[in-house]
């Protein structure tokens, strides 16, 4: 490819409406920290294949048809933040997972995970419905809850939940396993 796709004005090509509106308007160089030109034409070249209807977004349903996807027990929570997103967004998204990403960068995308409603705590409730997707029915109910509270305890949780910064230290140095290879072949 001649053309250099941070620099193509993607509002021409691939910016559908979208609920994401906190990145509309900000070049695409912006948003992609540490993601090479190879990456970026290797995920829009993924982009447009999900995107079947050439609508300039892609579903929900779209990207859990990603192969890596099928494996992932948190493949249904992931897809909430992909719903009717577009290229720029996209890139955004998984930019997270990048092995490239910042520690605060994929902390970040793991607290928005086990954050269900958004409110900016990781909740009792939050927790419980993250780890249903994780493990399953292994564990009764109360077992759950049980490991829960005990966690919850332990990283100083207020009755609103944990905070990002109170998520951040309970981690502490722990290593995070959060990358995502891009491939850049076809």
């Amino acid at each position: 490819m001649t053309q250099n796709l941070a620099d193509v004005d993607l509002r021409k090509r691939e910016l559908a409406p979208s609920r994401h509106r906190e990145t509309q308007d900000l070049p695409l160089a912006n948003l992609i920290g540490e993601v090479d030109q190879q990456e970026i034409e290797a995920l829009y070249k993924r982009f447009r294949r999900l995107d079947k209807d050439r609508k300039g977004f892609i579903s929900s349903e779209e990207f859990l048809s990603i192969p890596e996807l099928s494996i992932n027990p948190l493949a249904q929570r992931l897809s909430f933040f992909v719903e009717s997103i577009n290229f720029k967004e996209f890139v955004t998204f998984l930019s997270g997972f990048s092995a490239k990403a910042g520690r605060e960068e994929k902390l970040k995308v793991m607290f928005d995970v086990y954050d269900v409603d958004g409110d900016g705590f990781i909740s009792e409730d939050d927790m419980a419905q993250t780890l249903r997707y994780l493990i399953g029915s292994t564990l009764a109910e109360a077992e759950l809850r049980s490991v829960i509270e005990r966690t919850m305890v332990a990283a100083g949780a207020d009755a609103k939940g944990l905070t990002f910064a109170q998520y951040k230290e309970a981690l502490g140095d722990t290593q995070l396993a959060l990358n995502l290879e891009v491939p850049t072949g076809d």
